[in-house]
């Protein structure tokens, strides 16, 4: 009976162990401050209002998206250069930090494309217009039946109806071939695609960009330089993470979650962390929620270094 007591122990353990369950523990530095209280008040720790879910970056700087539709432009510092608060909601920006938008027409050759750069001191300039668009069947086929209305005898019109539609198809068919060849002839040469909206896209040259609108969604002809261009563009923030100086760590609990046929635990609890900042050093616990660092270096340089935690930012510096 025993021995079956001590089995079943053994199984429920290795069960407990394979699902990611942590025997809890208590905490290990019960008077170490809980971040973003730390313990060396020569330094600081203030949040930044960024949301850090919202960043992307270049080598040079930061582009915080804005929940209204506008862009921050940051240092590596976090420093604020220049909010750009555009009336559209179609906005791209390259990996050198051109920031391409549209102002947007029902008619689409008045559509107005621009560009702005920290290279060009956010100076808007108009983006020239390339409009590339087919007649529609109807327009078409309305053009035809002014040609014949009121010359023929009501069972003649159904020839002659059943003439224009084949005219159309022609047609049509004549405006995608066209069509697809000017798109072919774009790609000579062509460095990278920004779309703006399904039909508007800013085609991008060594040294001009144009602004390419098609009466459809035209992203497709460019596939495979569309990829290279989202994989050579921004990268967003966390991308940046660096693990900071743990000096320990501790399970308090885990949490479970799935269904009542598979399942697993998540630990959490506590990393203790040390910084260094121009030889000033604090300490401090900080929560993790999956037994991972809790707060995480997106930046660092001799006076400041700027912490992620999960979505919240944080400036770290020297107190003056």
């Amino acid at each position: 009976m025993e021995k079956t007591k001590i089995i079943t122990w053994f199984i429920i353990i290795l069960i407990f162990a394979s699902c990611g369950y942590h025997k809890p523990e208590e905490d290990k530095h019960p008077d170490l401050p809980l971040f973003p209280n730390h313990t060396n008040n020569k330094i600081s720790i203030k949040q930044l209002p960024f949301v850090s879910s919202n960043i992307k970056y270049n080598e040079k700087n930061f582009f915080f998206y804005n929940g209204d539709g506008s862009i921050t432009i940051l240092d590596r510092k976090f420093n604020k250069i220049k909010k750009i608060s555009e009336p559209t909601r179609y906005k791209e920006i390259s990996k050198d930090g051109t920031l391409y938008f549209m102002n947007y027409n029902e008619t689409p050759e008045l559509i107005e494309t621009y560009k702005m750069s920290v290279q060009n001191n956010f100076k808007k300039e108009k983006i020239p217009n390339l409009i590339i668009k087919s007649r529609s069947g109807g327009i078409i086929r309305d053009s035809l039946l002014l040609i014949f209305k009121g010359t023929s005898l009501e069972k003649d019109s159904i020839k002659f109806n059943k003439h224009i539609d084949s005219l159309t198809i022609i047609e049509l068919n004549k405006q995608e071939e066209y069509i697809s060849l000017k798109l072919e002839q774009l790609k000579e040469n062509l460095i990278a695609v920004f779309p703006l909206q399904y039909s508007v896209s800013i085609l991008k040259y060594e040294n001009k960009e144009i602004s390419l609108y098609t009466r459809y969604n035209h992203t497709s002809e460019f596939k495979e330089i569309l990829e290279k261009t989202s994989f050579n563009g921004l990268k967003p923030i966390w991308n940046l993470e660096k693990s900071p100086k743990s000096f320990d760590k501790v399970v308090l609990g885990n949490s479970f979650s799935g269904n009542h046929f598979v399942g697993s635990f998540t630990s959490y609890g506590y990393n203790y962390v040390e910084l260094t900042l121009n030889n000033e050093i604090t300490k401090f616990k900080v929560k993790n929620i999956r037994n991972d660092n809790g707060v995480n270096i997106v930046y660092e340089n001799n006076d400041t270094i700027i912490l992620r935690d999960y979505n919240k930012l944080y400036c770290v510096t020297l107190k003056k």
